[in-house]
């Protein structure tokens, strides 16, 4: 055998001993890293196992703020949370969606407050008025949602909203007109407030007609109710110097050239109260 060959022959060996420490290495490496691994994964699992059963952790007290119509034991019955839960185990989405089924729930928040409470923040739907139906009497809110049956148990008193048997757009534009006058009433100082009001007619012919708690029926129409509220406190002012306020039946206000004024021995027509005099009869 030549020289040659034989060297070649040890450089062969030389480098196959090489491969095979170094796969020997990366097999020890990987070993190493796979058991590093296992053994992290096993310490979190037994960690998070740990921390769920530990009463470190567990709930030991539910706040409920924001409640106004609901109590706090109402939100408390829907929540649903067994008692001894662990806080971390908790699904706060699944508390919060089971919440939102309460009609008067408009918005919740359910969260943590380490280590043993939750929070549940709710916001209530605002109701403004009561809906007259064919199906029965329904909450109106803000946004003009029916979103709750009036029920015998609920304690509410609040404008009712009735009449309109029209089409479907003229019942749609009565109703949102009937929650901005009811709105604009709200947010004013002009009579009457809110709580003065028992009933909001709606009449596709006549268009609203609102109704306070002591009998006075107020005819507005269609439109402009701002400017025939104001025209109203200037009637009403006029009437109260003449002292003939008492026995008023209705106003109507409705024609924007003149005023009529019902009480229990006849009608009375009075311009707009536009000039600073005062009004004519």
């Amino acid at each position: 055998m030549s020289l040659l060959r034989k060297v070649n022959l040890e450089v062969q060996k030389y480098r196959l001993k090489r491969r095979s420490r170094q796969i020997s290495f990366d097999l020890l490496k990987a070993s190493i890293l796979l058991g590093t691994v296992g053994g992290l994964a096993v310490a979190m699992i037994w960690t998070y196992a740990f921390v769920l059963s530990s009463p470190y952790f567990r709930i030991r007290e539910t706040v409920v703020r924001g409640c106004k119509e609901l109590t706090e034991k109402d939100v408390l019955a829907v929540a649903a949370l067994p008692p001894g839960t662990n806080l971390l185990a908790c699904n706060l989405e699944k508390t919060a969606r089971a919440i939102r089924r309460n009609p008067w729930i408009r918005e919740v928040f359910v969260g943590r407050e380490l280590p043993d409470r939750i929070v549940i923040e709710v916001r209530e739907r605002q109701p403004i008025a009561v809906l007259k139906h064919a199906d029965g009497l329904f909450l109106v809110d803000r946004e003009g949602l029916l979103f709750k049956r009036l029920e015998g148990m609920d304690d509410i008193d609040l404008p009712v909203l009735t009449g309109s048997e029209g089409s479907p757009e003229t019942e749609r534009a009565l109703f949102g007109q009937s929650l901005a006058l009811l709105d604009f009433l709200g947010r004013t100082q002009t009579f009457p407030s809110p709580a003065e009001v028992s009933e909001v007619h709606r009449d596709t012919v006549m268009g609203l007609s609102l109704f306070t708690t002591n009998g006075l029926c107020l005819k507005l129409g269609f439109d402009g109710f701002e400017t025939k509220l104001q025209r109203l406190a200037a009637v009403l002012e006029d009437l109260e110097k003449r002292n003939q306020r008492a026995g008023l039946t209705s106003i109507d206000l409705s024609n924007p050239a003149k005023v009529n004024v019902r009480r229990r021995g006849g009608v009375q027509t009075v311009a707009p109260p536009a000039a600073p005099k005062g009004l004519k009869t």
